[in-house]
Order: C-alpha cells, then structure tokens, then sequence
C-alpha cells in the first residue's frame, strides 16, 4: 500500500462551499465508496485545520498505488467524481504536497497487508 498527504489552502470565503461539499459527498456516501473502490483507495480522509488563521484542509490517502488512484480519479465519467474536482477547483488557493516520513500499520506487523 502506498500513502499520500497535503495541505490545500481555502480561498476567502468558502466555508458555505466546504459545507455543501462535504454534505453532499456523505450523502453520496454509496457514489463516493463505488469510485474509491475502482481508484484502488482503501483510506481517504479529510480535515478541516486553520494556520495563522487561514482555512486549510488536510487530506489522507491509501491507495494501492496513489499514481494510479489519480490516473482514474482524473480519467473518471463518474458525477460525483466531476462535482469533488469542481469544488475542490472552486475552493483551493494552493496546494501542498506532503513528503511521507513513517507510515505504520498494525496490518504490516501482523503480516496482513
């Protein structure tokens, strides 16, 4: 399994935005799980932090291989796909990559993977 992290920075003004998309992908819960499952994505997490007061949000992802998770995340006709890269479009001002330092899981020390 492969890991990637990053920081997106929230243009002004997007907190009615970041609600709406957020709503909208729990309840398109069963869409969400269905494109995750053909991206290969075991994990994909989200978070909502400030910096210095300025909105950010913190993603997580495990996928069996994130390169390829992106290759079909991209290449997608899924609606809720289209809706998730429009939004995140609408709302990012910048976004950072995060270098992965340690990634441990109770699944590798049990030899389940």
């Amino acid at each position: 399994m492969e890991t990637a992290a990053g920081l997106i920075k929230l243009k002004p003004d997007t907190a009615g935005d970041l609600q709406e998309w957020r709503d909208t992908l729990d309840a398109r819960r069963d869409d969400v799980l269905e494109t995750l499952h053909n991206e290969g994505v075991t994990i994909e997490s989200w978070f909502q932090i400030d910096v210095d007061g300025q909105p950010y949000l913190l993603w997580f992802m495990q996928a069996e291989s994130i390169a390829r998770a992106r290759e079909v995340f991209l290449s997608s006709d899924h609606a809720i796909d289209a809706y998730h890269l429009e939004k995140m479009t609408k709302m990012a001002d910048a976004q950072i990559e995060a270098n992965s330092l340690l990634n441990l899981s109770i699944d590798r020390y049990h030899g389940r993977e």
